[in-house]
Order: structure tokens, then C-alpha cells, then sequence
């Protein structure tokens, strides 16, 4: 897999979920792939841009990264591999076959890991869990990821998980469409290429 240091932009956040939007930190999953956050520097500016992450906690996990890079390469080989089990374990979903034992027992040591991490709070009235503050900022995008990965994967039909079939592109995404029929990951983008490709291939 090919490192690539991509600028990341709003427009890049199209899953419709954490659990996806990390998923898709790798273009071209089924030709030539490619892994966008080759480096802790440029995971954290992915966090910050889906809203994973605030400005200030980036800026505190990017100090924390730079103060123990030993510490920081761990979490990035923790969540990368996070993001694989997530997409074979998602796309068995999306084509319905069987998932590995093993993606569901790295997803499970993340439950464990956030279960760990939380604590009882109030909040409206309402009892609820949150990420206890003494966790280090360079763990925070990994967490969240799984709490909203967990969320997703028991409440969403799996029909609503979808991979963009641009030649070079692969990204899954939530189809949130009545009717289920969007096809493109971004339709600006994917869809406009393929169709601009069509029109080529057909007029010489």
C-alpha cells in the first residue's frame, strides 16, 4: 500500500459515519491502494476535519505525539488496525458473508478499551457515558471511532452500506437515499468521472 500524504478537506468526509470516514483513510481499496494518513501528523488533521477531534484537543494530541512518538506510532498502528477489521468486517456485511473471527476480536478489544475509558455522568436529566479526561488526546479519535462504530454496526440495516464503485476509489459510505439508490460516494467527484470516462470511451 502506497503512503500518501493527502490534504485533507471537508468535502473528503462522505461516510456518513466515524466508522466509515476511517475506513475511507484508505483510496483505492481494491486497485493500486493508497493509505492518506501515512503518519501521526497527518491522522490527527484527518480527526480534526470529521470533527473527531476539536482544534484544541488536536493541538494537545499533536504536542503529546511529539513529545512521545514511540507512544504516538502505537495509537496509529492501533487504529489502522481498527480501520481494517472495520472494512472487511463492513463489507461482509454489505455482500452478507460471514465475518473473520478475527477482525470481530480486534473491534472487541476496542469495546473493551472504551468501556475502560468511560465514565457515569448526568447529563439532561439523563444518565449517559462519557470519555473520562485523563485519557490522552492521541487516544481520543480511536475511542470515538468506536463508540460510533459500535452504534452504527447494531442499529443500521446492512443494506445501507455501500462501497463506491469508481474504478480507483472504493469508499464505503451510509446510502441514507429513500429509495437506496445512490450509487457515488460524491457524485461531484466519482460520479462525474465515470461519466466523463462513458462519454470517452464512447466518442473515441
Amino acid at each position: 500500500m502506497k503512503l500518501v500524504n493527502h490534504h485533507w478537506i471537508p468535502r473528503d468526509i462522505v461516510g456518513g459515519n466515524l466508522a466509515l470516514d476511517l475506513v475511507n483513510t484508505v483510496s483505492g481499496w481494491n486497485n493500486d491502494s493508497e493509505d492518506w494518513v501515512p503518519d501521526i501528523a497527518s491522522f490527527l488533521v484527518w480527526a480534526r476535519t470529521c470533527r473527531v477531534l476539536g482544534t484544541r484537543e488536536q493541538n494537545e494530541a499533536a504536542r503529546h505525539a511529539k513529545d512521545s512518538p514511540v507512544a504516538a506510532e502505537r495509537v496509529l498502528a492501533s487504529v489502522k488496525e481498527l480501520r481494517f477489521a472495520l472494512w472487511r468486517l463492513t463489507d461482509s456485511l454489505e455482500h452478507r458473508k460471514a465475518a473473520e473471527p478475527g477482525d470481530l476480536t480486534v473491534i472487541d478489544e476496542w469495546n473493551r478499551r472504551l468501556a475502560l475509558s468511560e465514565q457515569v455522568i448526568v447529563r439532561g436529566n439523563k444518565i449517559d457515558f462519557a470519555i473520562n479526561r485523563d485519557i490522552s488526546a492521541l487516544e481520543l479519535p480511536g475511542l470515538r471511532v468506536t463508540a460510533a462504530a459500535l452504534s452504527f454496526l447494531k442499529n443500521l440495516s446492512a443494506a445501507r452500506i455501500k462501497t463506491c464503485p469508481a474504478h480507483d476509489c472504493g469508499w464505503k459510505f451510509v446510502d441514507q437515499s429513500k429509495n437506496r439508490s445512490r450509487r457515488w460516494c460524491d457524485m461531484a467527484v466519482c460520479g462525474n468521472l465515470a461519466k466523463t470516462r462513458q462519454y470517452r470511451a464512447r466518442n473515441g
